[in-house]
């Protein structure tokens, strides 16, 4: 009987203090978190730019690999894989972030003669802009002694319709002389609203301050949930809370550093395989990288639910061996839904998922139990 009894570790037992003072209490360790959480706050606003930046990178970088692969198949190479000189340009057109376009150029004998006003005009500027440089050398009073500086002469803008005029004809179709222009395009996200950048911003300094703060903020909301709680339970959080801890950032980095790249691979080679030009938002972009490692980080919890399940004898450990096939059902369901509506993501959430489910069962195998929650020898009653 001694064993059903309940612990003597009440900490409620000897309390003295009222409900109005564990209000009082509460609320002194809620505006400390939010004093911490303001800190960060101001903290995360000085690196939210280049938080920003970062986020941006696997998108340029998959943009730039997705241009130069569709430029060569429109070039008609053989497989970059199988040729060196293939993969030597394209690696050439990644390195510089090249995009090939095809221009059509007028003849020489049909290009008008209208080069002698600019050239003379051009040289005109080039002694300007020298004459200039003197007189900055020269200092701010030889400047305010020649009065005014002369005007730099601008080549005068000359429009399509004055270049047609003064060709005296059409071109000729057949005459053209196509040619390969390689440019750089270094096309990241784009914004249609002016506020949309600012918004982002603070976005990111918020969430860079409440990461950096999250360990104060804890402290001081744990300082009141602790005293609550009985020194087996609090010893219960102490062991699985740094373990979700390393689960979850596990699955952050696994969705940003690995999955995050082919994600967009597939995602840009699907928009082109329906002939669709992407225009990448800002906004949309940061929800898509914040809800992909924030959907990895949460489902990497598995074990510890299903550790849960089975200490509350919810669950047992033969359930979970015996269901195991619907287990791989529910979890690519599950990975569908968290997960961008592609294959790719999914598929890469679902098989850590399912190494994650047997480690579930191996933890709920052989982890022994303890005095608390789902331990026979503890009564809540």
């Amino acid at each position: 009987m001694e064993a059903l009894t309940r612990p003597k570790d009440d900490l409620f037992d000897n309390s003295t203090m009222t409900f109005g003072e564990h209000l009082e209490e509460l609320r002194g360790s809620l505006v400390k978190a939010i004093i911490w959480l303001l800190i960060g706050l101001a903290v995360g606003l000085m690196f939210a730019n280049r938080v920003v930046r970062f986020i941006q990178e696997p998108l340029k970088q998959a943009i730039i690999e997705y241009n130069a692969d569709r430029d060569l198949k429109e070039m008609g190479l053989p497989d970059r894989k199988e040729d060196p000189q293939v993969s030597r340009f394209y690696e050439f057109l990644t390195a510089n972030s090249l995009v090939a376009d095809v221009v059509y150029t007028l003849p020489s004998a049909s290009i008008p003669l209208l080069a002698e006003d600019p050239v003379v005009e051009s040289n005109t500027a080039t002694e300007s802009t020298l004459e200039t440089e003197t007189d900055e050398d020269a200092g701010p009073d030889d400047e305010s002694e020649d009065g005014e500086a002369e005007a730099l002469v601008v080549p005068a803008r000359i429009t399509t319709a004055e270049l047609m005029k003064s060709m005296g004809a059409i071109p000729n179709p057949d005459e053209l002389v196509p040619a390969i222009h390689l440019r750089r395009s270094e096309r990241g996200l784009s914004s249609l609203k002016i506020e949309e950048p600012f918004m982002i911003w603070v976005k990111a300094g918020l969430i860079v301050g409440a990461v950096l703060a999250s360990p104060m903020i804890f402290y001081h909301l744990w300082s009141f949930v602790a005293a609550g709680l009985h020194s087996h339970e609090r010893r219960y959080v102490y062991v699985y809370l740094p373990f979700s801890v390393v689960l979850f950032v596990s699955g952050v980095v696994l969705a940003f550093g690995l999955v995050l790249h082919y994600v967009l691979t597939f995602l840009l080679q699907f928009n082109g395989s329906m002939d669709v030009a992407v225009e990448p938002r800002l906004t949309y972009y940061v929800n898509f990288v914040l809800m992909l490692p924030l959907g990895f980080g949460v489902a990497f919890q598995l074990p510890l639910v299903m550790l849960f399940l089975q200490r509350i004898d919810l669950i047992q450990t033969q359930d979970y061996i015996n269901s195991w096939r619907v287990a791989v059902l529910v979890i690519f369901i599950i990975s569908m839904i968290v997960t961008p509506a592609d294959v790719t993501s999914m598929v890469a959430l679902a098989v850590p998922l399912l190494f994650l489910y047997f480690l579930g069962i191996v933890m709920c195998a052989y982890m022994p139990r303890g005095r608390g929650l789902g331990s026979e020898a503890y009564d809540p009653a």
